[in-house]
């Protein structure tokens, strides 16, 4: 009977997720579309990791973006046509990217779920290792590293740190009975991460020690944030925590529905949404929390980080929206439809990351292979281009 509540709450894939999740079985479906961005290149463009490929995007116009030598020319195929950017690895029906690439120097890591670690030639768009370095287990969250140590969650039990001299070998492994599902945190030479089998762990980074674990209370899918010296991170309990760098729970503060995104934290205020579409911003004192606002915003799940500005807090759902939000109160200012589920994290790029930008762009994936990418103003919400597979 509660399996079929969650179903008509939020939709068969965000129930069938929870049902997985709940019971361990954490295979993600592989015609699912979940694409990852990030900044890469100089001037900054779009790196986005969706599927089997990864493309650069011009943040101008939404186009592929052109490959260039060192000097900046344009680099051409044997058609004589200006090569782009973008690289596709082969492997079964489950080589996808759930996670976004890692950067060292000139070499490109990305991880697909099937296992495959990937070493791509950033400069010439080009592959390394074209049938991936298998990781032995499903990878659905950022890799990162310490520059010795390239550390993954993986989705089927255990978070495990790979020599980076030549990713094969194991440095250590952290066991955990459900799989992490969320990007570590390391600050210090630790790394905290949320596993799903509601513990959030303290990790030595360079030997994998467990220094402490505080179970909180509900399957952990973000990543936690540090800020003025405390981990704030929520759960499927349907709560927001306040953690401290020993491992014991200082505040915490009770939401609607679960937590799955990671907060914002912004001038000693907190932002999450939740699963049942609510957006709260939380004071953060000794004390603990202080309610702003609070208010039911979307129809259906946010799990992406909000973004903040001087004057708004944008959100995106599952409803198919994104919601301009006025910071200081939480009321809607003005909303955009994408026609398509939302779930990735947004983006911001400025003319600060490319001086050929006029604005500042808020960057938002969809789950639709037609509308993958949209492209608004960050200031007035204005669709400015979309991308399209």
């Amino acid at each position: 009977m509660k399996i079929v509540r969650l179903f008509r709450r939020f939709g068969i894939a965000a129930a069938l997720l929870l049902v997985l999740l709940a019971s361990a079985c954490v295979p993600l479906p592989t015609d699912t579309n979940w694409g990852h961005m990030t900044l890469a290149g100089d001037p900054q463009q779009i790196l986005f990791a969706f599927h089997d490929r990864i493309v650069l995007i011009n943040p101008q116009d939404g186009s592929v973006a052109q490959l260039r030598d060192a000097d900046g020319n344009l680099r051409y195929d044997d058609q004589n046509s200006p090569r782009l950017w973008s690289v596709q690895v082969t492997g079964n029906a489950q080589t996808r990217f759930y996670s976004n690439p890692l950067f060292t120097e000139d070499t490109m890591y990305a991880v697909s779920y099937d296992t495959g670690l990937f070493e791509v030639d950033f400069s010439n768009a080009r592959v390394e290792n074209t049938t991936g370095i298998s990781v032995g287990g499903h990878v659905v969250t950022d890799p990162i590293s310490d520059g010795q140590r390239l550390f993954l969650g993986l989705s089927d039990g255990d978070l495990i740190a790979l020599d980076m001299t030549d990713l094969a070998s194991r440095v250590w492994t952290l066991d955990t009975e459900r799989g992490v599902w969320s990007e570590p945190l390391l600050a210090d030479g630790v790394l905290y991460v949320g596993s799903m089998d509601h513990n959030l762990y303290a990790v030595n980074a360079e030997t994998g020690e467990e220094l402490w674990r505080v179970d909180l209370g509900g399957a952990i899918a973000d990543t936690p944030v540090l800020y003025d010296g405390n981990l704030y991170i929520g759960s499927f309990a349907r709560k927001i925590f306040r953690i401290s760098l020993d491992g014991q729970i200082t505040a915490e503060y009770s939401t609607t529905e679960w937590v799955w995104g990671t907060p914002a934290i912004v001038d000693d205020t907190l932002y999450v949404g939740d699963a049942g579409g609510w957006v709260y911003a939380l004071g953060l004192s000794a004390d603990g929390f202080t309610p702003v606002w609070s208010r039911q915003v979307a129809g259906r799940v946010i799990r992406a980080t909000p973004v903040v500005t001087e004057a708004s807090v944008i959100v995106a759902s599952r409803d198919h929206k994104v919601y301009w939000l006025e910071r200081a109160t939480g009321a809607e200012v003005r909303q955009q439809n994408t026609d398509a589920e939302i779930l990735s994290d947004m983006l911001v790029i400025t003319p600060e990351d490319n001086a050929e930008l006029r604005e500042s762009l808020l960057i938002v994936s969809t789950m639709a292979n037609d509308k993958l990418l949209f492209a608004f103003s960050l200031d007035s919400g204005d669709l400015r281009w979309r991308y399209a597979r």
